[in-house]
């Protein structure tokens, strides 16, 4: 398979690099996925977690707010999203309830547990220099 065509690498500094970006993390994602929920889970948490990066996230000299790549592996997908700003914590909400957490909605938070109850894996990992990496991982579903 051709690797060119197996990633993608996106650098964000707006909500609006983010919009214009939508249709490509669609394109890609979509050559993949084996069904709409797929690819809708997919956009939803890579959006998510792109939206959360750049709202939090500081511009460097030569660095784009936030940088996405995807990449496809045969059985995943997978999204690996760096900005530079302060630590957060993945680990503090482990499950995501509409009763208790959409319909009490406060603004902001829900993110990163939402993402962590559709995707299949979640890291977290701080770099140095106020490098924060989000991973996440969708395996696909087999053809049938």
């Amino acid at each position: 398979m051709d690797e060119n065509k197996t990633r993608l690498k996106i650098s964000l500094n707006s909500f609006d690099d983010l919009e214009s970006s939508r249709d490509l993390i669609i394109e890609f994602c979509g050559r993949y996925c084996k069904t709409s929920d797929e690819l809708d889970l997919l956009e939803m948490s890579i959006l998510e977690a792109c939206h959360n990066a750049i709202l939090h996230g500081k511009k460097r000299e030569n660095n784009s707010i936030c940088e996405l790549k995807l990449l496809y592996d045969n059985q995943s997908i997978k999204a690996v999203v760096k900005n530079y700003g302060n630590r957060f914590d993945v680990a503090e909400k482990n499950e995501f309830s509409i009763e208790q957490d959409f319909l009490q909605y406060k603004n902001g938070g829900l993110g990163i547990p939402l993402i962590k109850a559709i995707m299949d894996s979640v890291e977290y990992e701080r770099k140095s220099n106020e490098l924060n990496e989000l991973t996440i991982i969708k395996k696909l579903k087999k053809k049938q």
